[in-house]
């Protein structure tokens, strides 16, 4: 028989509090290297951070909790966009920033600004030893659709003579969370032996790599159980529903035990389990199995 150990009053065997105590881990160093990106006195190189996991972990609640739990002023900025609106974000921020006092800008969802070449050229200028903005295009066709307090910072930041706008980001710290992993150097040196043409995109995404801290999650199977359990087990994600340390046992069992046939593994899906629970008190295990299990 396989030991039983306890844990918050929860029963789990050997493995299953190692991927416990692996997930709670993982979780505390992503917490930290949030802590130390954050600590705007310091005067650190590398100042900027790019998460990475699978979707459905928590980047983005863990990322503004903290900033909010600690008072820190900060910017969320929507990276799911076009590298001209992004600027323009950008631009108001430090236009209504004009002591250029240390501030954080949170950019959640960023795969849109790093998708092709362009943009991470203009990108690198943001994070490397320029700090600076850097928009060239005509403004023309966009004037109209500005809001006042966009175009008065448009103006702000515009050279005579010039088409586009250039501002400095030397006191932005940014904090990026992602779905998508920034290649390694292996990967582009791979990708130089089969094709030219992909090799140069993961080339300038490697080049962001190389100018952030960056901390990958791409987690095992166990871990990835272990970080979700590690959530439900310590945080307020499922106070709402009252839910109980024997129902937590419960929630986590099933998804340990049908791991590889669930058909998200998130903690959206604990919480669409409990709200099961809720609705279908005596059933619920079936209908868990009809809902959340894959029938191939």
């Amino acid at each position: 028989m396989m030991e039983i150990l306890t844990t918050n009053s929860i029963q789990l065997n050997f493995k299953q509090k190692e991927a416990l105590e692996n997930g709670m881990k993982k979780r505390e160093r992503m917490r930290l290297l949030i802590e130390n990106i954050t600590q705007l006195h310091q005067s650190e190189k590398y100042s900027n951070l790019y998460i990475y996991s699978p979707p459905g972990l928590g980047k983005t609640h863990m990322v503004t909790e903290y900033l909010k739990i600690s008072n820190i002023k900060f910017y969320p900025v929507s990276g799911n966009t076009s590298m001209f609106a992004f600027g323009i974000q950008l631009a108001v921020i430090q236009y209504n920033n004009q002591d250029m006092s240390p501030i954080i800008i949170y950019v959640d969802d960023c795969d849109e600004i790093f998708k092709n070449d362009q943009n991470c050229n203009t990108m690198k200028k943001v994070l490397d030893a320029d700090k600076k903005f850097v928009y060239e295009k005509s403004l023309s066709s966009q004037w109209n659709n500005m809001g006042q307090e966009q175009r008065d910072a448009i103006t702000y930041f515009r050279e005579e003579g010039k088409m586009g706008f250039e501002f400095p980001t030397y006191n932005m710290r940014f904090i990026f969370t992602s779905n998508f992993q920034l290649p390694f150097e292996d990967d582009v040196a791979e990708a130089r032996r089969k094709s030219k043409s992909k090799s140069v995109l993961l080339s300038h995404m490697y080049a962001i790599r190389s100018r952030c801290k960056v901390a990958d999650y791409n987690l095992k199977a166990d871990e990835h159980w272990g970080w979700i359990a590690n959530v439900i087990l310590e945080e307020n994600c499922l106070n709402e529903y009252d839910v109980s340390l024997e129902e937590k046992e419960v929630l986590l069992k099933f998804i340990w035990d049908n791991w590889s046939y669930l058909t998200e593994r998130s903690i959206r899906l604990v919480e669409k389990m409990t709200i099961t629970m809720r609705i279908f008190p005596e059933t619920y295990e079936q209908v868990w199995q009809i809902d959340f299990i894959k029938n191939n």
